[in-house]
């Protein structure tokens, strides 16, 4: 099985039929050209949606053409099937919002069974859509392992290729804060800018239990700064959970790297509920409400509430009392 598999990646990565007189293009400039496609264009062409774990799917179809399934209107990325049956294993493609990073191999139901990264190499013109090329695979054989209360899913230091060419890791320019998030490409205001993922637990369920000692309020602070709500419709109580000791230091993790954006109350991005992830599945992330230039340090509002909770970090009270002066009356809204 797993031998079939690995063919199948091989071929849908280095084999595609072209189109007699279709342009063609390649490297960044097909990245560009089907992101606008993905993005704009698309919405002009004949269409059906479905919901799909708390996003929608916009599937273009046309017969003996490839089968496109645009996340959240083409803003979460895509997935492209040169062929097949949603039920049964199929060669097929996600695209991350870049447009540019992939992960190729068979997937049912828009989950992987195994497959690997790529990038998008070449598309030529299909009728209304594309055919699509991708580079030589690389990295080790990747399938669908969402985190648990157990396990992160993935291995702590395996890096996203997607949040490689969108984020680095340094100094911050936010006095008092130490690592930021920096962008390493200019961001457009909608897309996707990085990833949150770490343990998935009860948001009330305690983050130490059997633990005897007695912590200071700011100790507790620092044990849940990496503790963040799963934005789910369903009204799981869900909370995405990274220990300080993973979440302080880059060398211990960095599967995902969302957490090292500091607090602003005038931000660049939110956070968004991210389901496709195509091995991770769903988690959180951070996405742009503003065009964000390359090199610009990437800040999200942590949606603490010191006018109804004053039990607040000491970093974040005294940026509060900065940002809106030592009075207390302001309203709930104008925080998030």
């Amino acid at each position: 099985m797993e031998i079939f598999l690995v063919l199948a990646i091989s071929c849908l990565a280095f084999i595609h039929i072209g189109v007699a007189g279709s342009p063609c293009y390649y490297g960044e400039e097909a990245s560009l050209r089907l992101k606008r496609w993905a993005l704009y264009t698309s919405k002009n062409l004949e269409a059906n949606t479905e919901y799909f774990f708390e996003t929608e799917l916009t599937i273009i179809e046309y017969e003996e053409e490839p089968s496109w399934y645009l996340v959240g209107q083409g803003w979460l990325g895509l997935f492209y099937y040169e062929t097949g049956h949603l039920d049964d294993p199929r060669s097929g493609a996600f695209l991350y919002p870049d447009f540019s990073n992939a992960v190729v191999g068979l997937w049912m139901d828009h989950l992987l069974l195994q497959g690997k990264r790529t990038r998008l190499g070449e598309i030529c013109r299909n009728g209304n859509s594309w055919i699509l090329k991708f580079s030589e695979l690389s990295g080790p054989l990747l399938t669908y392992s969402p985190p648990s209360h157990y396990s992160l899913g993935v291995d702590a230091l395996h890096s996203d290729p997607f949040e490689e060419d969108t984020v680095e890791v340094r100094e911050s320019n936010i006095p008092g804060a130490k690592q930021g998030l920096y962008t390493r490409r200019d961001i457009l205001a909608g897309e996707v800018i990085t990833f949150y993922s770490g343990y998935v637990i009860d948001c009330d369920s305690s983050l130490r239990p059997l633990d005897r000692r007695d912590l200071s309020d700011e100790e507790e602070h620092v044990r849940n700064m990496y503790n963040i709500a799963l934005d789910l419709e369903d009204g799981s109580n869900l909370c995405i959970d990274l220990p300080p000791e993973l979440g302080n230091n880059i060398s211990r993790y960095n599967a995902t790297l969302s957490h090292k954006a500091n607090h602003a109350f005038e931000p660049n991005a939110e956070f968004i509920l991210f389901p496709v992830h195509p091995v991770l599945g769903t988690i959180m992330g951070l996405a742009a409400v503003q065009d964000i230039p390359r090199g610009t340090e990437v800040t999200v509002n942590y949606g603490y509430n010191y006018t109804r909770d004053p039990d607040q970090p000491d970093w974040f009270i005294q940026q509060w009392k900065e940002y809106y002066g030592t009075s207390l009356q302001i309203s709930p809204r104008d925080e998030l």
